[in-house]
């Protein structure tokens, strides 16, 4: 077996796989170890032996970088730091900015790391290109961790990103702003007079804040949101204008100077110019590196076929960054070329409907309907639903982002004509807006769809028979496989109930749930600019396919019933329940007892005399099927703790408790404890929140009263399934 470049990339491919699911990375001497085993296995002279060994030194190059990425993080946050960062972003509406740290002390950080800073001075104007000497607060990127969720923390490290912070001290080393700062500042006068500036921005600059709530959910539901985001097809377009551009120029050229390789060499620098201009997001980086790549195999006369291509590019893209391998966008892109080699080579147009220009509608249908139906489970895993209106959307809207407004974007960038640039941009501006307008009037098409493994089933399954054959001559036991299958799922056994810990910061949410309907016992907090209800629950239920049917509320603090007012709005036919005599809320207070399927709601406190709605004015409430039951305590301290004690001591015994007030020390009484005589306890934290919850002595009195110990700054979703009068929790 000769060992080929394309073999390499195949390893290389696999090799770094496994970065995605470890749950821990192996130390620096077992990397060691596993170097110097690959370098002895390589000695050995059997093709297959050095192929083992070959797989594994690319292992331990893919491990050694994640290694080096959490050693850097771990020293970095250690203490304060004195940095030199060159600025690479600044988002003036979230007060923040993102810079690379070139340099801690004197030692050159590599691979380059960047750092978000918050809450910057006001009377400061940063921008990108600066150059600064800061002393550094940091601490490791951190997101809240529930199903169906955004995962920050991967996001970070895949973009190199991995830390946030803030300026104790700063000196500036040079503050002059770099020269794409200054191009996007010389056409921002032409953005004044515009009616889709925000679009027109992320196209042009990759700048997306200024995306309104509802251009996005448009761009969602109608499944052309990827044409915002600047990636491989905006820089492909680039690079054929480029071409375009070169072969116009060649005609004005002697003969003797007409050759393929001025066409490549100027849209390979076209489709670089218009990657810096666009801020050199990582997918566009990695556009422009497969590229390359792609144009260096075309000018050195290589025959590959299309998998080739793409195995090399894809293997290239992990050795030069292994931690490629945990960005979704990535692989949503390496999917999505691969997807369309599939088409093409097994649901090919006929030759003659491809290679006449009159049938170019039904050669971008044929396109359009391929990625639809190939690229459906991916979308379903990772957004649960599809656009059923994507297919209509995207055959309008990628020829006019295709060949009509990035091109003009383009021209007005790189044209070095200033009066004719504001007419090119009015131009592109008009045709997003028809575009836009013509989106708007598509029926709504987002249908929610969590079941993506039985998606990939239908689909690529599917597929696979019917291009195969499979489908014609064994129909009736690929029918039946599919009944089996369909029956397997209706009939999985089913908790008997669920306690899900949503993890929502510093906060108070939890879900209980019995079939496909939930009761809620407070509701997250509220932020600046958002809440808890809007961004982390409604889409925790639409992800698990559940129905809201109440709410209980703790008390009126800000972080247990801050997302009220997003999941009512959403939920206007809920049950609410609480202590503070709301016009619409039923009354939580002592003695009072309700039925929800086979759960029982026993009220405990407080007494109905309580309505102020502070920490000690909770409502404490126990929930019970007859053997396992859990207390939920919202905000209690010591004092109501004591009263509740002296008043219900024998019905507080639960299997499980949440955690009185995230763990504060002045709650979690050993008295409370004692007489809960609980299991497990659960309590809902931020992690690094500024309060220093949980309160160690806090844990410790826990487990000394003898139960396990579970928080969501450690664990993210507590999950807790309960069957059988057994139950068990996941983290």
């Amino acid at each position: 077996m000769r060992i080929t470049g394309t073999l390499v990339a195949r390893i290389m491919i696999v090799a770094a796989l496994p970065l995605g699911v470890l749950p821990d990375i192996p130390a620096s001497s077992t990397l060691t170890l596993m170097i110097i085993a690959a370098i002895l296995l390589a000695l050995i002279p059997v093709t297959v032996v050095r192929l083992v060994a070959l797989g594994l030194l690319l292992l331990s190059w893919t491990l050694t970088e994640a290694r080096q990425m959490l050693n850097t993080i771990e020293q970095l946050t250690l203490k304060p730091v004195e940095a030199a960062l060159r600025i690479t972003d600044v988002h003036e509406a979230r007060n923040q900015l993102t810079a690379q740290i070139v340099r801690v002390g004197d030692r050159y950080l590599f691979p380059p790391m960047f750092v978000t800073l918050n809450g910057l001075p006001q009377a400061q104007r940063y921008c990108q290109g600066q150059r600064w000497n800061m002393t550094l607060r940091l601490r490791a990127v951190h997101g809240r961790l529930n199903e169906g969720e955004f995962d920050l923390q991967r996001f970070a490290l895949s973009r190199h990103t991995p830390l946030q912070g803030r300026i104790v001290h700063q000196h500036p080393e040079a503050l002059t702003c770099s020269w794409r700062t200054q191009l996007i500042d010389a056409h921002q006068a032409s953005f004044t007079t515009l009616t889709q500036p925000a679009i027109i921005q992320a196209l042009a600059f990759g700048i997306r804040d200024n995306l309104s709530a509802g251009q996005r959910q448009l761009l969602r539901e109608t499944g052309t949101a990827h044409l915002m985001a600047i990636s491989g097809m905006h820089i492909a377009l680039a690079a054929s204008v480029g071409w375009l551009l070169a072969r116009a120029l060649q005609l004005l050229m002697p003969a003797s100077w007409i050759g393929h390789l001025f066409p490549l060499v100027i849209s390979g620098i076209t489709a670089a110019i218009y990657c810096w201009i666009s801020g050199s997001h990582p997918p566009a980086q990695r556009a422009i590196i497969a590229l390359t790549l792609w144009m260096v195999m075309r000018a050195a006369g290589w025959q590959l076929s299309s998998w080739q291509v793409w195995t090399l590019c894809i293997g290239f893209l992990l050795w030069l960054d292994p931690l490629n391998v945990l960005s979704e966008s990535f692989w949503l892109s390496a999917l999505a070329v691969a997807t369309l080699i599939i088409w093409y080579q097994w649901f090919g147009l006929a030759p003659r409907f491809r290679r006449q220009k009159r049938w170019l509608v039904l050669q971008l249908l044929h396109l359009q309907l391929g990625m639809m139906i190939l690229m459906a489970p991916l979308q379903i895993f990772l957004f649960q639903g599809i656009s059923l209106s994507a297919l209509l959307a995207n055959l309008l809207a990628v020829p006019v982002i295709s060949f009509i407004t990035v091109p003009l974007i383009l021209l007005a960038m790189l044209l070095p004509l200033p009066s004719v640039a504001p007419h090119l941009w009015w131009l592109s501006d008009l045709s997003v807006s028809a575009l836009i307008k013509s989106l708007q009037l598509l029926p709504a098409g987002w249908w929610h769809w969590q079941e993506a493994p039985l998606a990939m089933v239908l689909i690529w399954g599917g597929l696979v028979m019917w291009r195969s054959g499979l489908a014609y001559y064994a129909i009736t036991p690929c029918c039946s496989l599919l009944l089996a299958l369909l029956l397997w799922r209706s009939s999985t056994e089913q908790d008997e109930w669920q306690v899900d810990m949503i993890d929502v910061g510093h906060g108070l949410a939890i879900a209980i749930t019995q079939g496909e309907e939930v009761v809620l016992y407070d509701t997250g907090p509220a932020w600046q600019q958002d809440d808890a209800g809007k961004r982390v629950i409604l889409p925790w239920l639409q992800h698990k396919g559940r129905k809201l049917q109440a709410v209980i509320l703790s008390h009126k603090h800000l972080d247990h019933r801050g997302g009220l007012a997003s999941i009512h709005q959403e939920n206007p036919a809920i049950t609410l329940r609480s202590a503070l005599n709301e016009p619409a809320h039923l009354p939580c207070h002592r003695g009072q007892q309700w039925q929800w399927g086979k759960l029982h709601f026993s009220a405990l406190w407080p007494p109905v005399e309580q309505v102020k709605g502070n920490n000690n004015d909770s409502c404490v409430v126990r929930v019970d099927d007859g053997n396992i039951s859990i207390l939920l305590t919202g905000d209690i301290e010591l004092e109501a703790e004591r009263a509740l004690v002296a008043l219900e001591k024998q019905a507080l015994k639960s299997t499980l408790l949440q955690v009185p007030h995230h763990g504060s020390r002045t709650s979690s009484g050993a008295l409370l404890l004692r007489s809960v005589a609980g299991e497990a306890a659960l309590a809902s934290v931020a992690r690094y929140n500024a309060w220093r919850m949980p309160a160690q002595a806090v844990v410790e009195r826990y487990r000394q009263q003898g139960y396990m110990w579970y928080d969501t700054a450690q664990s993210g979703q507590l999950h807790i399934a309960i069957v059988g009068g057994r139950w068990q929790i996941k983290g």
